[in-house]
């Protein structure tokens, strides 16, 4: 089926488990594919394809010699020129594809998104999980924010890298907006382990853009195309949503607090508790006002302790102002065991032990007095 025209003519197919783009016409594509990647004028298609396997399963795509497996699939399956075309992985479904198109004048630009942050979301300069050494290297789990960004005019080489930067600055602007938590740091991710982005120029056109920064109108429109792109592709696929960050456990995550975590401490400081009440309750607690503002400027501090922004003293000192209006909200007494000889991790889960106590003191009198939260 259909899905876009696009303003060159091209028009984008969904079959097989895949978006499918069959140029009309002579394109210029800058790709970061590990197939027919870099800076093409020879291609006649890009794709995107959905590899999931299915729960449970391993993906055999991300395995060592499936090259001969691929070729068969781009020529018999998708009826493409093995030799000419440049694709993109993930495990998102093409039905969580989103597609955005803005025009200016006679420029138009088309982002097409597939957003995933569920197996490899990470952040810039995290320990590596993977080693490529003389061709070989470990697969890495094919989570993925793949971009396809179409341009209608012509662009030089040079423009067509510099629209690379731009459409990862947006991808990344959309996680921090987000607040999307890393997999493998309480860091905030700035992308996936294996996250891929085409752009593709219409070499026939007459107009050839040279400049594709923030400051020019090809750089504001492929920033804006591609973040509303990435953030309803999120939307679609996972539920990462302004609405589902207005949470306190969403926002406790990536420093692994979980709704057991609350759990378990209020049966400890309320006993006869059962640990589904108490769920149940912080639960009710979850999304109210208060407690996700409160939560969020906690969380924030220890983010800047983190990029060495804020001292321990600076952190210490703004944290007791928080738990104590939170210990106020919850008709309590705060908690602060954080002890200022310990180093900065023991401080850290320290400072967000007392958050936890805090908050479940505050469930505890409640049980006890039978109201509810």
């Amino acid at each position: 089926m259909i899905i876009a025209r696009l303003a060159t003519g091209d028009q984008v197919y969904k079959y097989n488990r895949c978006l499918v783009v069959p140029f009309l016409g002579k394109r210029k594509v800058m790709s970061t594919s590990m197939h027919n990647g870099g800076y093409r004028e020879d291609l006649t298609a890009v794709y995107n394809q959905d590899v999931n396997p299915g729960s449970g399963r391993e993906c055999e795509h991300c395995k060592p010699g499936q090259e001969e497996k691929i070729k068969r699939f781009m020529i018999d399956d998708l009826g493409l020129d093995y030799d000419t075309v440049a694709y993109m992985a993930t495990i998102v479904s093409m039905d969580s594809a989103a597609v955005k198109t803005e025009t200016y004048d006679e420029l138009t630009v088309t982002a097409i998104a597939t957003a995933s942050l569920e197996v490899n979301g990470g952040r810039v300069g995290e320990k590596a999980t993977s080693y490529e050494k003389r061709g070989k290297s470990v697969s890495l789990k094919p989570g993925t924010i793949n971009i396809m960004v179409f341009v209608n005019a012509d662009m030089t080489p040079g423009c067509l890298a510099r629209s690379i930067v731009t459409a990862t600055e947006a991808k990344t602007a959309v996680l921090q907006e987000l607040l999307a938590g890393s997999l493998y740091s309480s860091g905030i991710a700035t992308g996936s382990g294996t996250d891929n982005v085409m752009i593709i120029a219409n070499a026939e056109s007459d107009n050839t853009l040279t400049y594709a920064g923030k400051h020019g109108k090809l750089g504001e429109l492929i920033g804006r195309m591609v973040m509303d792109a990435v953030r309803e592709s999120l939307g679609k696929h996972m539920g990462l949503t302004r609405e589902s960050q207005h949470s306190m456990l969403a926002r406790l995550k990536r420093y692994g607090i979980t709704e057991k975590s609350f759990g378990d401490k209020c049966r400890e400081v309320c006993s006869g508790v059962s640990l589904a009440d108490a769920i149940g309750r912080i639960h009710v607690l979850d999304s109210q006002d208060e407690i996700v503002s409160l939560t969020s400027l906690y969380v924030h501090l220890l983010d800047q302790l983190s990029w060495g922004l804020l001292s321990v003293k600076e952190v210490e000192f703004s944290g007791k102002i928080i738990l104590q209006n939170l210990a106020e909200h919850r008709k309590t007494t705060a908690e602060w065991t954080a002890c200022a000889n310990a180093d900065q991790k023991e401080w850290v889960q320290a400072m967000l032990d007392s958050f936890v106590t805090t908050v479940c003191r505050g469930t505890a009198a409640a049980i006890q007095t039978n109201q509810e939260d």
